[in-house]
């Protein structure tokens, strides 16, 4: 292995992090893809819109999280879809955007969101890795205003569990049941 140059004086580090967990936080729009409707394969209609944390303990979240990660520009996104049973969930997402930047009207450019906030509850969500194992993401729960958030006008959500049980993965490792076992070295 080659030596690092003044190693003894990097600062150690576990590794972990503080995150955001459940919570109201606003949010600011950072990338917008439409997502046209496909017919072969019949998904699209929506917006996928990139955000980060824009204000409190966690604001710029994501981009560190890039950054600590090598970087690229992968943020959490929400899906907004435009199909005709979605339009009342669609008009209130603009409609929050709207009342939350001043000025702003919405008027079918999409780009026209990067640099906009919106409030809304993020929930953990609990999914199974490809592992086995269970991890645990945020995910946008409901679509708020600034304001709403600002006010506390919002429930906190609670975690969202997975519903079936997961089996963790092998372990090299084995529990002794037997306390007086004695090892052989």
């Amino acid at each position: 292995m080659r030596v690092i140059q003044n190693y003894e004086n990097i600062q150690a580090s576990s590794g972990e992090f503080a995150r955001p967990g459940n919570g109201g936080y606003i949010l600011e729009i950072v990338n917008v893809t439409d997502v046209p409707y496909n017919a072969q394969t019949g998904k699209g209609d929506y917006l996928r819109i990139d955000y980060d944390i824009a204000v409190g303990d966690f604001k710029g979240y994501y981009t560190a999280q890039n950054e600590r990660f090598g970087g690229g520009e992968w943020f959490a996104n929400v899906i907004k879809s435009y199909k005709e049973k979605a339009l009342g969930m669609f008009k209130h997402f603009t409609n929050c955007v709207e009342e939350s930047n001043p000025g702003f009207k919405w008027n079918w450019q999409e780009d026209k969101l990067i640099g906009c906030r919106f409030g809304a509850t993020l929930q953990e969500e609990e999914y199974e890795k490809s592992d086995g194992s269970i991890g645990a993401r945020l995910i946008v729960k409901d679509i708020k205003t600034v304001k709403q958030i600002m006010d506390g006008d919002f429930k906190v959500p609670t975690t969202k569990k997975l519903d079936k049980p997961v089996t963790a993965p092998a372990s090299d490792f084995v529990m002794l049941d037997d306390p007086d076992y004695q090892f052989p070295f």
